[in-house]
């Protein structure tokens, strides 16, 4: 993957804190729906699911402040949902509930809205069109500073399973530009990170599932001092 599109990714601690209000939500409904009488329909079971994951992604969020990452309420005509605002480096996040076994979402007016600058964020900082498009030209806006061009992320999970992808849609809404499975992300100990209180986008360390080998890493000695 293009290293700029990476920095544009979400950080190994947000990753980490928005599993866990995911499987947060996720333990409280299915704790809930078990004791819930029953009832022929049963249509409360996806809605209090979804109410109980953005309940407690907001919650941890809001209790990270560090991240300087921000919740905001919103609906698309009857359906409410919430979005994180990565404040630092102007990136959007939503969290969705899309099935395993479906790639894709269908198109949707506030998706797109969400996706409508990718490319012009990509591009502005430096993507090449090869790298997005190969030899198909796209025409984008004038250039209006990386801090202008917000770049949107979906956090899509299953609703049966702890499967959890990252990605980010073209402004077309017709495939991905990046789709990466972060289940795994859940097991990071977030506690042992470092906070930060703010950061500019060329000082993203670019997060890698693997660390260096002992043979890799280089220790510079200092040279002895006379007494």
């Amino acid at each position: 993957m293009n290293p700029l599109i990476e920095k544009c990714m979400l950080t190994s601690e947000q990753r980490n804190l928005i599993l866990r209000g995911i499987q947060e939500g996720k333990n409280i409904s299915k704790s809930l729906i078990a004791s819930h009488p029953e009832t022929t329909t049963k249509t409360y079971i996806p809605r209090m699911q979804y109410d109980f994951v953005n309940t407690y992604v907001e919650k941890i969020i809001q209790e990270n402040p560090h991240t300087q990452m921000k919740i905001y309420k919103k609906k698309a005509g009857l359906h409410p949902y919430i979005v994180i605002n990565d404040t630092s480096r102007n990136i959007f996040i939503l969290v969705l509930k899309l099935p395993k076994n479906k790639y894709i979402f269908n198109p949707s007016r506030y998706r797109g809205d969400f996706a409508s600058s990718n490319f012009d964020r990509l591009l502005a900082m430096g993507v090449t069109q090869e790298d997005l498009f190969g030899d198909i030209y796209y025409q984008y806006s004038l250039p209006v500073g990386v801090e202008n061009q917000p770049f949107g992320i979906i956090v899509c999970y299953d609703g049966h399973s702890d499967i959890v992808f990252e990605g980010a849609l073209r402004p077309e809404q017709d495939d991905w530009i990046y789709k990466e499975d972060i289940t795994d992300f859940i097991n990071l100990d977030s506690h042992n990170l470092v906070p930060i209180n703010s950061y500019n986008l060329s000082d993203i360390e670019i997060p890698f599932k693997t660390s260096q080998e002992d043979d890799d890493i280089v220790i510079k000695l200092k040279n002895a001092t006379s007494s």
